[in-house]
């Protein structure tokens, strides 16, 4: 029996990566949300078409697979700022001509 019944993954869909069943809505947002302090009920109105079960289940696998979950928000947001910083170094470039 799957521990978390409303969590799936799907080769091909957000990249194989754990979600919530019937949507796009991967376990690493609903874990980057809780990291901020987001609540469940102030998730549940944030994604009205999603019930409370199905965050709570996320919220479950995120914290049973905290090391796997944590590895992939990171590897994300030294992607994000990388690029950040190459586009930054793009319009610097482009100004100095």
């Amino acid at each position: 029996m799957n521990p978390y019944p409303h969590i799936v993954t799907t080769e091909g869909t957000c990249g194989g990566r754990p979600r919530i069943d019937g949507t796009r809505i991967e376990v690493s947002t609903i874990a980057a949300y809780i990291k901020q302090g987001i609540t469940i009920e102030e998730l549940a109105s944030y994604y009205p078409s999603v019930r409370p079960a199905e965050i709570l289940a996320a919220a479950a696998y995120y914290h049973d697979n905290r090391e796997e979950i944590e590895t992939f928000l990171e590897e994300r947001s030294r992607m994000y700022e990388e690029g950040r910083a190459a586009q930054q170094e793009q319009m610097k470039a482009g100004l100095a001509v």
